[in-house]
């Protein structure tokens, strides 16, 4: 196997057994623009090589002799013996979310441990809660000279293929709609093998839900979908597999968790009625289905769990991540998780009551929308920090010149302009013809374009008065629907312990610029904890302990929805929530 050092990120991929650069690339969450698929016909995925005599030429007519000389080739015809480094020189989209665990905030596993974080006090554990112990739901009978599978103490399976004395092996799949992840387990020990991920390939779709609906609603479309994912899905297990030395007809259990639309494309579900009033599933939760149902190249006689789905817009995702903070079904204190995204999901827990909602945030903290929005790579701005003395400075991934802008970098530059005055409370943003007070370095930044104040970024990179705008109808969705969850729990939000923000876009987000712009209520940046990919490690315990699969059927039965598009105040507490914090109103 070789090694790929990609040039100026910083990132290096080990590649696999005949893989290419592409789909190297890809499993790394670098997704180079391939209309052809990857059949060496479109010639976009062009990258340069380092040791161009040392690397075979993939011939194409948009590479004359002289530029494969200097090292140009194509990613997709690329599968290198040795170890090169690459720059890319075609469109690509690098996956925003640090797809892999490893990624959560430090406080937030001591705070679940007990250990002190942040002033945590030790958890509070429900009695019914199972204790964390290897109890999986597979068991391999061999003592007869057949194999059989014991699923969930229920009815012997014959196992056939099955070799005496392997191990059964369990995955973990988180089904997201950027990215899939997918961890391999071994059953008899609970150990992790190993874990792989990639974009999710559905994206060439569309980014957000809605359109993988309107295209799944008709049978070409749901084919086309449920075979691009299923793909996706086995090639990553194949991987994984590989990886670990291990047979995919060792894997005998599945856990998979995602947004409802990806657990119905994956089944091959038509999603249409999820895209209208009732909203209404059509996938069956807290059931097992036979590994063929989504199309999963493991033993024939797999099973695949599916957690409990509350609500077309709370999938198993959510239901699964509520696993990594079992306190939330404590029957003390105060809880809101929140898992911010296009459709923004979240729960509140208080004193033995469970809430949950979604609301429609659009895709402002993504970059859409948004004039220069972009997905998180080269010359992105991602941060933008400011200090007392009213300067600012700007970061861009691979500190390259800017861009445009992703979605954590939306959210520090309209805390940024708010703290440094450039942007008021109704979100109006100063002209240049009205700077007077600002630091000189600020100033200079704010012009006009299509005859609107926009403050510029980088050479033709501006953030803009209609920007600003897209995040406070984004930010006063999710907003107003906390405020209705605290309503509905008659509680304020000073009564909330803590606030664990789910997913990997939340874990590069900070917490005292969600508060500075409104998206979290006052005195709360500091009750923050950012959990990862709480879906992947939630699937993981269900796959270690089946005990946990009936501690959250039982405990998702005791939350309640609510929909607050029949909220009759939600439309007033989105308005009221438009506004950004006066700056007296944060401290």
């Amino acid at each position: 196997m070789a090694e790929i050092r990609i040039i100026p990120e910083n990132i290096s991929v080990r590649t696999r057994r005949g893989e290419t650069v592409r789909d190297a690339l890809y499993r790394a969450g670098i997704e180079l623009e391939t209309p052809c698929s990857g059949e060496g016909v479109c010639g976009k995925c062009l990258i340069r090589v380092d040791d161009p005599e040392n690397v075979p030429e993939t011939p194409h007519k948009e590479i004359s002799e002289e530029q494969a000389a200097q090292g140009l080739r194509l990613a997709c015809r690329l599968a290198p013996k040795t170890d090169i480094a690459i720059q890319i020189l075609s469109e690509f989209c690098r996956d925003e979310h640090r797809i892999l665990e490893g990624d959560r905030d430090p406080a937030f596993s001591e705070w679940e441990s007990g250990s002190e974080g942040r002033g945590a006090a030790k958890p509070h554990l429900d009695d019914s809660e199972p204790r964390m112990r290897n109890v999986p739901a597979v068991a391999v009978d061999c003592s007869d000279g057949g194999c059989r599978m014991i699923y969930d103490g229920q009815t012997a399976r014959e196992l056939d293929p099955w070799q005496p004395g392997a191990t059964p092996m369990g995955l973990a799949i988180d089904l997201g709609t950027t990215t899939l992840v997918v961890s391999l387990i071994d059953l008899s020990s609970g150990g992790e093998l190993t874990t792989t991920s990639s974009l999710n390939p559905q994206i060439r779709f569309g980014h957000d839900v809605v359109r993988r609906i309107q295209k799944g609603s008709t049978t070409e479309g749901l084919e086309e979908l449920s075979g691009c994912v299923r793909k996706g899905l086995n090639r990553l297990i194949e991987q994984a597999c590989e990886d670990s030395g291990v047979d995919p007809m060792q894997v005998l259990d599945v856990v998979i968790g995602g947004n409802t639309t990806m657990l119905q494309l994956a089944a091959a579900v038509d999603p249409e009625p999820l895209g209208r009033v009732p909203f209404s599933v059509g996938l069956e939760s807290g059931r097992t289905y036979p590994a063929s149902r989504f199309g999963l190249n493991v033993h024939p006689a797999a099973r695949v769990y599916v957690p409990p789905v509350l609500h077309a817009y709370v999938g198993a995702d959510i239901s699964a991540g509520l696993l990594v903070s079992r306190r939330f079904f404590g029957k003390d204190g105060a809880m809101l998780f929140v898992d911010i995204g296009t459709n923004g999901e979240m729960g509140l827990s208080a004193s033995g009551r469970y809430v949950m909602t979604s609301t429609a945030a659009g895709p402002a903290f993504e970059g859409m929308g948004i004039s220069a929005g972009m997905r998180a790579r080269i010359g992105a701005v991602e941060a933008v920090t400011t200090d007392g003395s009213g300067s600012f400075k700007i970061h861009t991934i691979g500190n390259a010149p800017a861009e445009g802008i992703c979605g954590s970098g939306i959210i520090d530059i309209t805390a940024a302009l708010l703290q440094l005055g450039v942007i008021d409370a109704t979100g109006r943003m100063l002209g240049p013809d009205r700077t007077e007070g600002l630091r000189a370095d600020v100033a200079e930044r704010i012009e006009k374009v299509n005859d609107m104040p926009a403050f510029r970024l980088g050479k033709g990179v501006y953030f803009t008065q209609q920007d600003v705008r897209q995040v406070q109808l984004a930010k006063s969705a999710i907003r107003a629907a906390i405020e209705i969850l605290l309503q509905e729990a008659e509680i304020g939000a000073g009564t909330l312990d803590r606030i664990v923000l789910a997913g990997g876009f939340g874990y590069s987000l900070r917490s005292e610029n969600l508060e500075t712009i409104g998206l979290l209520p006052p005195g709360t940046a500091e009750k923050v904890y950012f959990a990862g990919n709480t879906s992947r490690i939630g699937c993981v315990r269900m796959l270690r302990n089946i005990g946990y699969r009936r501690f959250l059927e039982e405990k998702m039965g005791a939350v309640r929805h609510v929909s607050i598009e029949s909220r009759p105040d939600f439309m007033e507490q989105y308005v009221a929530s438009m506004e950004f914090p006066e700056p007296g109103e944060l401290q």
